[in-house]
């Protein structure tokens, strides 16, 4: 049946803080749905998931759009087969410790001062669920698992060895989103000899405005790290790096910090480049005419050749919207 839906509702599942749910699209509203609210380490009912995925289901296949569904770029129109149930990503996010504090993290971005917070909260184990997943023919061979929330290499000790085991195991794929202020051997291994996508997110080029970012001192460490992780993957084709760019309008929205950044990028070696925008400020100016700063911005990245450039979903949103405006 071909109707309006989203391949994360159908496909995807995403183990948050405190709950569990299809996506993590939190840009475009306040709030994604919410599968299993208050979650913390109980008993995960699969039953109940999938019941609670078809009541969305059944919205969309009326023609109709979950509130917090509003405005998404990801809903398209295609024949969906929704009674194939499988999961072919899975972000964990339920880990939030980390040794930055960004100023645009979802946990500290309005308070800084609950850093600690996070970063002493006991999580509830994954593990044990993954298993479970797996035992019930729920996870799609060659799937995803995208490694997310805080810090992996501040894991608990074997714990980031284990998902990378579990998830070798069924020809998957580990996409590992670090600070890369921690150096990893566990991340250097499966770089060497893995099916991986390693993400860091320097977001500039200069030390003064990173440490404005991050609230760390930690610029020459990171970039040196990066390099040692590019040298560990440059023999196999399966391991892939790319460094992020997350456009913060009057913090790092300028030509002269991208060109810092992108000097970095080619003195590492490191051709792929991932820029995205800032979601809180996304959230609020997604409508509005886009600033001519950041036009400026994309069109730069645009023109680097040598590098090859991917967009996250809002840039992909801004970039059509460009266009209909040309």
């Amino acid at each position: 049946m071909e109707y309006n839906c989203c391949e994360y509702l159908l496909h995807q599942i995403v183990f948050d803080q405190f709950d569990i749910k299809p996506c993590c699209q939190t840009s475009m509203n306040k709030e994604s749905a919410k599968f299993v609210d208050n979650f913390n380490g109980e008993d995960f009912n699969i039953e109940n998931y999938i019941s609670e995925r078809k009541k969305f289901i059944d919205i969309f296949k009326k023609g109709e759009v979950p509130i917090c569904c509003k405005d998404c770029p990801i809903i398209k129109k295609l024949d969906w087969k929704e009674d194939e149930i499988y999961f072919d990503r899975i972000i964990m996010a339920n880990i939030a410790k980390c040794s930055c504090n960004c100023i645009y993290c979802v946990y500290t971005h309005d308070n800084p001062d609950l850093k600690s917070f996070y970063n002493n909260r006991k999580p509830y184990d994954i593990k044990p669920i993954l298993l479970k997943l797996r035992n019930n023919n729920l996870i799609k061979e060659d799937f995803v698992l995208i490694i997310g929330g805080g810090e992996c290499s501040e894991f608990s000790k074997g714990e980031l060895e284990w998902l990378i085991y579990f998830t070798s195991s069924l020809n998957g794929k580990v996409h590992i989103l670090s600070s890369g202020i921690k150096y990893s051997k566990a991340i250097e291994q499966i770089l060497k000899s893995g099916k991986v996508e390693l993400s860091i997110s320097p977001d500039a080029g200069t030390k003064k405005t990173y440490e404005r970012i991050k609230r760390v001192k930690a610029f020459d460490r990171v970039w040196l790290n990066l390099k040692n992780y590019i040298i560990a993957s440059q023999n196999n084709k399966n391991a892939l790096i790319e460094v992020k760019y997350i456009i913060i309008p009057s913090v790092n929205d300028n030509i002269k910090e991208v060109k810092c950044f992108l000097k970095k990028c080619n003195d590492i070696n490191c051709k792929r480049i991932h820029v995205d925008i800032e979601n809180y400020w996304f959230s609020e100016n997604k409508d509005k005419q886009i600033p001519d700063k950041i036009k400026k911005i994309i069109d730069f990245f645009e023109e680097q050749k040598e590098f090859s450039i991917s967009y996250s979903v809002e840039k992909e949103y801004w970039l059509n919207k460009l266009k209909r405006e040309l």
